[in-house]
């Protein structure tokens, strides 16, 4: 593996690709039950997607999101919804 290649990561929102550091990761959380929560940090253990910050406002709890998830995942947290305005006031 080459010095100069970089992650690419597919938005489950729009499908479009772009690079690792520009999407938000999310994960489930083992202690909400399988919430999905945003990993900003990009630390959390186990399966995670990618989100465009600016799609971030349609993030729904659709069949591809619960795909990317391996039919894992219960729901969004709520945590999601208030990162949400965090993250589209930068």
């Amino acid at each position: 593996m080459g010095k100069d290649r970089t992650p690419i990561r597919t938005c489950v929102v729009c499908g479009q690709k772009k690079t690792k550091s520009t999407l938000l990761r999310m994960a489930l959380d083992c202690r909400e039950k399988g919430r999905i929560v945003l990993d900003l940090q990009q630390v959390r253990e186990g399966r995670g997607a990618y989100v465009c910050p600016g799609c971030l406002p349609r993030l729904r709890f659709t069949r591809r999101v619960q795909k990317a998830f391996r039919n894992r995942a219960n729901g969004l947290a709520d945590e999601i919804f208030m990162s949400e305005q965090l993250i589209t006031k930068r």
